[in-house]
């Protein structure tokens, strides 16, 4: 028994820096290949989870390819202004200028998303927005993103991306954190302590110019992180230049991405109750070192272009993508993503859960 896992790979050659490849055909195939194609005109309400960009960063997912999933999704014709469909993103926990409603609103319109003649964008857990809606089943607490609740469909589309407590982030990791409320986010970070390695510390400040919560200050020339404020988020890892930042126990990290898959897994639960067909998700691996984060000292090999991946079942998707990511690295997977812990134990326990399987068929398209 194994899931399938449709697969568009780049082209061999496409792209470049400078003129990075239209990925737009194969997103559409992918749609309606995991049987998706216009699913969003039948009826109800429909949402597309799509990262927001960073202010200064690359787009993981350009307001176009946003567009061209929302046209296989709904109908070209009826892409304007869509109420049928809506293209949301939640409040960071970690990035400035994406941390507050006005913020997000403002970046992800000067990004396209939202523009006259595109999918409407709204905030996930704007504070006066729908209330969280309370996840049964999930970690103490845990809540969804109001704008969820009552959905008849919905699409996440996500980069595989290095993560400070995941190592490498993709489908089960966005179902597990990026559909939660902000406060159901930090919750799930309490128990991860960041700790500087004093000795690699340059005094550069890089991780205090990051740090939202003020939880980290200059002392003697070294960084020092004040745990009574840390929320544990990992924006500082990303930025240490040294790579002399990491979580102070591993226990910790097995405890956050066992966490992390509860959550993904009741989430899961919740929103496909009355959906005919579940939760698509999409994985991007097309401009991969465009939208990895971390600095250079921690992303030791570059990584070209590989392809998307789209199924019903998270935990194979990223299985299959981590699959293709160590063959094209030839290696372990901190090679790219910079982080010695994998998320192998995210996947076996979101797999434990019954979210999905390792085992999966890989269907080109």
């Amino acid at each position: 028994m194994a899931a399938d896992v449709h697969f568009w790979p780049l082209p061999l050659g496409a792209g470049s820096a400078l003129a990075p490849p239209d990925p737009r055909p194969g997103l559409r195939r992918l749609v309606e290949a995991a049987g998706f194609g216009g699913a969003a005109a039948r009826a109800g309400r429909w949402l597309l989870k799509a990262p927001v960009p960073a202010p200064g960063r690359p787009a993981a997912a350009p307001a176009e390819w946003i567009d061209a999933v929302g046209a296989a999704l709904i109908g070209p014709a009826s892409l304007p202004g869509s109420a049928r469909l809506q293209v949301t993103d939640t409040l960071s926990i970690s990035t400035r200028g994406l941390d507050s409603p006005a913020a997000l609103r403002a970046v992800a319109l000067a990004r396209g998303f939202g523009v006259a003649g595109a999918l409407p964008f709204v905030v996930g857990d704007d504070p006066d927005g729908p209330p969280p809606w309370p996840v049964a089943g999930g970690p103490d607490g845990h809540a969804l993103a109001g704008v969820l609740a009552g959905v008849a469909g919905v699409v996440v589309l996500a980069p595989l991306r290095p993560h400070p407590h995941l190592g490498v982030a993709g489908a089960v990791a966005t179902l597990g954190l990026d559909l939660a409320d902000r406060a159901s986010r930090l919750a799930l970070h309490r128990g991860i302590r960041p700790q500087v390695d004093t000795p690699l510390c340059a005094g550069c400040g890089s991780c205090l110019d990051v740090c939202l919560y003020d939880a980290i200050v200059i002392r003697g020339g070294r960084a020092l992180i004040d745990h009574r404020l840390c929320t544990g988020c990992g924006e500082c890892m990303g930025v240490c230049f040294m790579a002399g930042i990491a979580p102070e126990a591993a226990a910790g990290v097995v405890a956050y991405q066992q966490a992390v898959a509860e959550a993904a897994a009741a989430t899961s639960r919740q929103v496909v109750v009355g959906q005919a067909q579940g939760i698509l998700h999409i994985v991007l691996l097309v401009q991969p070192d465009s939208y990895a984060t971390t600095t250079k000292s921690r992303r030791r090999l570059p990584l070209a272009g590989i392809g998307i991946l789209a199924g019903l079942d998270p935990v194979a998707v990223d299985s299959a993508a981590l699959d293709l990511l160590a063959e094209r690295l030839g290696g372990p997977l901190n090679q790219w993503s910079g982080y010695a812990q994998g998320p192998g134990e995210l996947l076996e326990r979101a797999a434990l859960l019954g979210l999905g399987m390792r085992e999966y068929r890989l269907r080109e398209v």
